[in-house]
């Protein structure tokens, strides 16, 4: 110990590791960058106007259906950002598959795709297209085609949220 205390550079050293070591404990693990954008996407928006008005019982079943869909687009962001091209393809798909709800068929006003309005149709349809349109480039691995479907496919998100998502 006596000789630590007569070398000035190792004592600086031992100083050096120890503020390092302390400076790594206390510091706290970065979230994750999408994590706020992620939290904003479900998270009411504050808006001008009022959302296009649905049923009670129509509303209910879109908000778990969006539960699964915020799951999905967090975990592809997460794939996205590393350009892990399987997963970015198998959560575009998963997407694709997702986005089921038909137009309804006839005016029998029993059939619940009938409380919608073809705004929801045309917006789902626009979803539909750019979650293959990603999968589609993802499978191909083109980094530059990625980024730009997934901004079409964030586009279409924010479009049909800014119509039907209620205000805070």
């Amino acid at each position: 110990m006596r000789q630590l205390h007569r070398s000035p550079v190792r004592l600086g050293r031992l100083a050096w590791a120890v503020a390092l070591a302390g400076g790594c404990a206390t510091a706290p693990p970065p979230a994750p960058p999408q994590q706020a954008q992620l939290v904003q996407a479900v998270s009411p928006p504050e808006r001008a106007t009022p959302p296009i008005e649905l049923s009670p019982t129509v509303r209910a079943l879109l908000k778990s259906r969006m539960a699964s869909h915020a799951r999905d687009m967090g975990e592809m962001v997460a794939a996205i950002m590393i350009l892990d091209y399987p997963k970015i393809e198998q959560h575009a798909d998963a997407i694709v598959g997702d986005v089921t709800l038909s137009r309804p068929t006839t005016n029998d006003a029993t059939e619940l795709n009938s409380s919608l309005p073809e705004v929801f149709f045309e917006r789902q349809d626009a979803l539909r297209v750019e979650a293959r349109a990603l999968a589609r480039d993802a499978h191909a691995q083109d980094a530059r085609r990625v980024a730009a479907d997934y901004g079409h496919l964030s586009e279409a998100c924010v479009r049909c949220h800014a119509d039907f998502r209620p205000t805070r």
